[in-house]
């Protein structure tokens, strides 16, 4: 258009040059006086004006047209690259609206995830709500039926205490000694006791202290019973082995290998090894110091390792697991005497009266049990303490074994020690001491009559 608007005043300044020759000729004819040939001349030059008028116009038109055609080529690239542009346009239009598309898919695909996954999580949290309020009821049920084999097993008690109130009268008038009377009204049932048949904390027990002059061979696992304050137990028991100290040190250092040893751990997993330093002896006493806070300094700085085990049991008739992780550390010159049990008077007080004050004494993280075994021989500790985050059915457990030496008990060319363990039991609240003191008072004098036999070679 550009173009055809330049060209446009061109072709008028022509046309009026070509109307002003033809008007210049037409004068110049009309002068000349008329001669024989003038209409000759005159039709040859009006032939003439004609040609070139119509050179002048088909010029004219050559040009035009070929402006026209450079015009209407340059429409048609333009038309042709607006096309181009607007399919351009439309086909990333296209593409944009492909993307929103499937931008669109995305984020409904996305909620939806989120949903389920929510979903999924008010689920779990309902289904854990309800494990949570299944073992509760649990708990309280077990409780329940742990409190009424207590009540059955006083029952029993009372029963059998009203058999031998009878069994002793009926000796009185027949003349037949109590013993006989008793035993011919339960001779079936004398056949069949066992530990776990004992309420220990009824019966004879051994005296608090067992020393080295005493030799415990050939014969049964000594043991001793002591109540103690919040729902808890101490409980003491000792063994005479025809060995050397080493050797049953070995095997109960050997803590991947103590499930080959005592019968009833179902599970021993050593989750961690202590090397232990030279630091601290494992017999000094800082006087300035809680003998708590003595204990554990001291402790962190001994060999020993953490394991986890549980122990599997039959109480009242049903299968108990107790699981608990413990802290192991190796005294080999023997833990510090802190209570000073091993002085027969201090502080002003008696052996026998710090004793009966003891067992009023509230259980006490790293203030271990009393030894029960005496002795101003060297000897050997290895101290079991529950962690303080232990989810496991004890508040608390920690015990100490004892190993030491017995020359006067050794046969001739032979060696004799003496394994004791001394531990304090805290169960749960839903688990009734009362209940379960007799089942693991019987396991702790089998693993000591197993640990007897292993060393010797009997098993």
């Amino acid at each position: 258009d550009a173009d055809a608007d330049a060209d446009g005043p061109s072709r008028g300044r022509k046309r009026k040059a070509v109307r002003e020759a033809i008007a210049g000729i037409r004068k110049t004819m009309s002068a000349v006086r008329p001669i024989s040939s003038a209409a000759v001349i005159k039709d040859d030059l009006e032939d003439e004006t004609e040609n070139a008028v119509d050179m002048s116009l088909n010029s004219m038109r050559d040009q035009v047209e070929g402006s026209e055609e450079i015009r209407c080529s340059a429409v048609e690239e333009s038309r042709y690259s607006a096309v181009e542009e607007v399919e351009n346009g439309c086909a990333i239009e296209a593409e944009a609206t492909a993307a929103l598309g499937a931008l669109t898919v995305a984020k409904t695909a996305v909620a939806d995830a989120f949903d389920a996954a929510e979903s999924e999580i008010r689920d779990a949290e309902a289904l854990l709500d309800e494990t949570r309020r299944a073992l509760s009821m649990a708990k309280m049920e077990a409780a329940s039926a742990l409190s009424a084999a207590e009540s059955a097993a006083l029952e029993a008690l009372t029963v059998a205490r009203k058999a031998t109130t009878v069994a002793t009268a009926m000796a009185n008038e027949e003349g037949v000694s109590a013993p006989t009377a008793a035993s011919q009204l339960a001779e079936d049932d004398a056949m069949v006791l066992s530990y776990e048949d004992v309420e220990y904390h009824l019966s004879e027990m051994a005296s608090p202290f067992i020393d080295e002059d005493q030799c415990l061979v050939p014969g049964e696992a000594l043991v001793r019973v002591e109540k103690a304050p919040e729902n808890s137990r101490r409980i003491f028991a000792g063994i005479d082995i025809m060995a050397s100290v080493d050797m049953v040190w070995k095997v109960l250092t050997d803590y991947e290998n103590l499930q080959k040893v005592v019968p009833n751990l179902s599970v021993n997993e050593v989750l961690a090894l202590y090397d232990g330093d030279d630091q601290y002896p494992s017999n000094s006493i800082d006087p300035s110091l809680p003998d708590e806070v003595q204990c554990e300094k001291i402790s962190k700085h001994m060999r020993g390792a953490k394991l986890r085990q549980v122990g599997s049991a039959k109480v009242v008739g049903i299968n108990f697991s107790a699981k608990t992780t413990l802290e192991v550390r190796e005294w080999p010159e023997g833990m510090p005497d802190f209570a000073h049990f091993d002085d027969e008077l201090y502080d002003g007080k008696t052996r026998k009266k710090r004793l009966r004050e003891n067992t009023k004494v509230n259980l006490q993280r790293y203030r271990f049990p009393r030894p029960f075994a005496l002795t101003k021989l060297m000897h050997r500790d290895i101290s079991m303490q529950s962690v303080e985050d232990d989810d496991g059915e004890f508040r608390l457990y920690q015990g100490v074994w004892r190993m030491q030496p017995l020359p006067g008990c050794a046969p001739e060319g032979g060696n004799a020690m003496r394994l004791t363990y001394a531990v304090e039991i805290s169960p749960r609240p839903y688990l009734p001491v009362a209940l379960v003191e007799g089942r693991i008072t019987s396991d702790l004098c089998n693993n000591l009559k197993t640990i007897r036999s292993y060393v010797q070679g009997e098993g």
